[in-house]
């Protein structure tokens, strides 16, 4: 072979060469690119805290955005509560007496009554004291009836025989045979007979119309205006004195008591209010207004009980009701406050997720605040005037979670 063929087989195999590598460096690439997960595998760690979030994912989860906002807000204390009724709207109604309730029907719960109402009718029965003391006072009144009847015959025959003597007189008078001044005294006489004869008649009167004392009653009154929220007893039964029948609230204010912990009592002042919400109404807030704080502080608990004073006109907040109470403590300054539910837990760190452009979020770790209602003061991590996601959070963190590229254009979430 000549050396210009040599040459030219020589040309020919360095191309074949060269066509070889680019092919196989192709076939490399393109497995590569079709599953980089095979060739690195990735972890929440590496995640560079850049999440992609394609519209058509955020419009299938109907994604929701909050704007970050500054505002001057006070430091929080927050405790446990409960409501309670005011002392001077409360009245255990138990008659002085016993007896045994004569009404037909009696109160029942969820009743509205006013002060002075009829409640029920005792009628009266005496103890055993009172029992020997009524005896002792029927035999007195007997006997005395007995000597006014006596009495009685008595002075009709006093009187019958004065005016008797004073009709003899006036004959005699007219017969010129009696004076006129003896003729007066008989008048005067049978005069003062018929005067005493009714008066005893008048007592043996008030003796008849005097009432039994076993067949006394007692009528039990509402002493407040209020609501039925107790019945302890029910027609016909026996009352002992002293014994509750019913109990009366008036709930139109109402008191909530909530533990203030030692810690904490030098940053009240008689200016701070109280804010909170029940479990039966999550979404309102009602408003307390502090009315005293409890001078002692428990030895167990090391909390001392605060008074607020709250309006209830609406009749929402019921006694015993559980309240979640936050105060103001301190002077206002300025804090960052997002939606709670923009908030997500990630491994005991709290993160929230900020909007960066249409289809891209950035994860952010976050400090928290204290909470004001729905919303919570991020201490650092999100600026004022940022969105943050609220709806979708917990998605954009499934999405982070992925293997990078998984997601590719696709409508899953």
């Amino acid at each position: 072979m000549s050396d210009t063929n040599r040459y030219k087989v020589g040309r020919l195999a360095a191309v074949l060469i060269a066509v070889l590598g680019l092919a196989s460096l192709a076939v490399l690439t393109r497995r590569s690119g079709e599953n980089p997960a095979e060739a690195a595998p990735s972890s929440p760690t590496d995640t560079t805290g850049i999440v992609p979030f394609l519209m058509e994912q955020q419009w299938l989860i109907r994604m929701k955005l909050a704007l970050a906002e500054e505002a001057e807000m006070a430091p929080q204390i927050r405790t446990v509560g409960r409501v309670v009724p005011v002392p001077s709207k409360r009245a255990i109604v138990a008659p002085p007496i016993g007896g045994i309730i004569q009404s037909t029907t009696m109160p029942h719960i969820g009743q509205r009554v006013e002060r002075g109402q009829s409640l029920a009718m005792l009628a009266q029965t005496p103890t055993a004291a009172e029992a020997a003391q009524l005896q002792l006072e029927t035999m007195r009144v007997d006997a005395e009836r007995r000597r006014l009847a006596q009495a009685e015959i008595e002075a009709r025959a006093r009187r019958d025989e004065a005016h008797r003597d004073a009709e003899r007189a006036r004959r005699l008078y007219e017969r010129k045979a009696y004076s006129q001044r003896a003729l007066e005294q008989d008048e005067l006489e049978a005069k003062a007979t018929e005067a005493q004869l009714a008066a005893i008649q008048e007592q043996l009167k008030a003796l008849e119309q005097r009432p039994a004392a076993s067949a006394a009653t007692y009528q039990v009154q509402a002493p407040i205006a209020g609501i039925i929220v107790k019945v302890s007893k029910a027609s016909g039964e026996q009352v002992a004195p002293g014994e509750a029948i019913v109990e009366i609230m008036a709930l139109d204010t109402v008191w909530v008591e909530a533990p203030i912990f030692e810690k904490d009592l030098g940053r009240i002042s008689s200016r701070s209010d109280a804010v909170f919400t029940t479990a039966a109404f999550p979404d309102k807030e009602f408003q307390g207004r502090l009315i005293n704080i409890n001078a002692v502080v428990d030895e167990q608990t090391r909390a001392a009980t605060a008074i607020f004073e709250v309006s209830n006109r609406s009749g929402e907040l019921r006694a015993g009701m559980q309240a979640n109470v936050r105060l103001d403590a301190g002077a206002r300054t300025s804090v960052v406050l997002v939606p709670k539910e923009a908030v997500v837990d990630n491994e005991g760190q709290k993160i929230v997720y900020v909007l960066r452009s249409g289809e891209e979020f950035e994860r952010r770790n976050v400090i928290l605040g204290d909470e004001y209602g729905h919303r919570v003061a991020i201490l650092s991590g999100v600026k004022p005037g940022e969105r943050v996601v609220t709806q979708g959070a917990y998605q954009l963190k499934l999405q982070e979670l992925r293997p990078a590229g998984a997601g590719g254009h696709t409508h899953e979430v």
